[in-house]
């Protein structure tokens, strides 16, 4: 028997906006609300499509032992078998329901799926659409191991509930995507900031943090011997190696600078100035190794600057068109101390904020004048 009075509970919890909210409370809080209400739910299973430079879709798969557990598919997901011979093509572009009875042996050679259900005792699977205000639709299944299978009783409430489970999903789609879109132009902590509201000129603050400039070495000889298409693909192989590192050691990308990019590694509440400039450097070493192991690095090469200091980090722009970045005299005083590496031919330098914390003995190399600053400027190679 199913429980009328708890699914009304739960639908009226779904409308108001499953509060207190976050997907993988709200999966659970409807997977364990319908198995106490008589749903004999074994797993239940969310499947959405997402704007992401590297993930396509992402399955949020919830059972009564384990509760909620996401995985996240590549960018070639929808070309794998695991997509292909499933029903969730069918289910997202006709909009339509699939149920397939387990217990029946004429019904198993439909999907992949079904013979790995009946594999751990499933005996009935239905596949529905999640239909977004927009038309754009993702999907969710669920699975029961009762040896009767799902009732008509249990379709009902498959069915009440998966309208307004479509609208908490689009909410959560809409952010995320917001979330990963601005992350992947501006930066993650950036895209944090923007998401909290920080959006108007002059919202930002000043931060302390070693920062990091980079280029590659020869690129400019070759970008008059290559086509345009050719020159982006070099680019992106040399930052496939170039810019993990960065994050693995807790910086963050705010620009990319042509054939380069403008880092920052953030010091203070708990990371110290030494910790930065190490992990900047650090950064350094393996990019550079990195790269030269790669094809890429056959043609270029890793040349890097390093400095410390306090800045603005916050929008500027006018009008409707803003930019969220770094702003400050330590940032124009690292892009001129790249300029000297190039100048002087060295492929690494470091200023004299950021000498004795490198993760090796730093020298100087010349003391250059900067545009913009005072006297000549000391650049220490290492």
């Amino acid at each position: 028997m199913i429980d009328a009075s708890a699914i009304d509970d739960l639908i009226d919890w779904m409308i108001d906006g499953a509060r207190p909210g976050g997907l993988d409370r709200t999966l659970d809080g409807i997977g364990r609300r319908l198995t106490g209400a008589g749903l004999p739910i074994g797993r239940f299973a969310l499947f959405i499509s997402t704007l992401h430079p590297n993930v396509a879709g992402r399955r949020f798969l919830w059972a009564p032992e384990t509760g909620v557990k996401m995985a996240a598919g590549g960018i070639d997901l929808y070309s794998r078998d695991e997509y292909v011979k499933n029903p969730l093509p069918v289910v997202t572009s006709k909009q339509v329901t699939i149920r397939r009875r387990l217990t029946n042996p004429n019904m198993l050679s439909d999907y992949l799926i079904l013979g790995e259900l009946v594999a751990e005792g499933f005996t009935d699977y239905v596949a529905q659409p999640l239909i977004f205000t927009t038309g754009e639709t993702h999907a969710v299944t669920w699975s029961t191991k009762h040896k009767d299978g799902w009732s008509d009783e249990a379709i009902a409430v498959l069915e009440r509930v998966r309208r307004p489970l479509a609208r908490l999903v689009e909410a959560y789609v809409l952010r995320l995507d917001a979330a990963s879109i601005i992350s992947a132009y501006v930066g993650r902590n950036s895209g944090e900031q923007i998401l909290q509201g920080r959006i108007h000129r002059g919202d930002g603050e000043e931060i302390d943090a070693a920062i990091l400039f980079t280029d590659l070495i020869g690129f400019a000889t070759l970008s008059s011997t290559r086509s345009g298409g050719e020159l982006v693909t070099l680019l992106n192989a040399a930052y496939d190696v170039m810019v993990p590192p960065v994050e693995v050691h807790g910086g963050e990308i705010l620009k990319f600078l042509g054939d380069g990019f403008f880092a920052i590694f953030p010091y203070g509440k708990g990371v110290t100035l030494a910790g930065a400039v190490k992990a900047a450097s650090e950064t350094v070493m393996e990019g550079e190794k990195a790269l030269a192991e790669s094809e890429v690095g056959k043609m270029v090469g890793f040349r890097s600057a390093i400095h410390a200091g306090r800045f603005l980090y916050g929008n500027i722009g006018g009008a409707n068109r803003l930019d969220f970045t770094a702003i400050g005299q330590p940032v124009n005083y690292a892009a001129r101390l790249l300029s000297a590496a190039s100048d002087l031919d060295q492929p690494r330098v470091a200023s004299a904020a950021a000498l004795e914390h490198l993760c090796l003995p730093p020298r100087l190399v010349a003391e250059v004048a900067f545009k913009g600053f005072d006297g000549l400027q000391p650049v220490y190679a290492y």
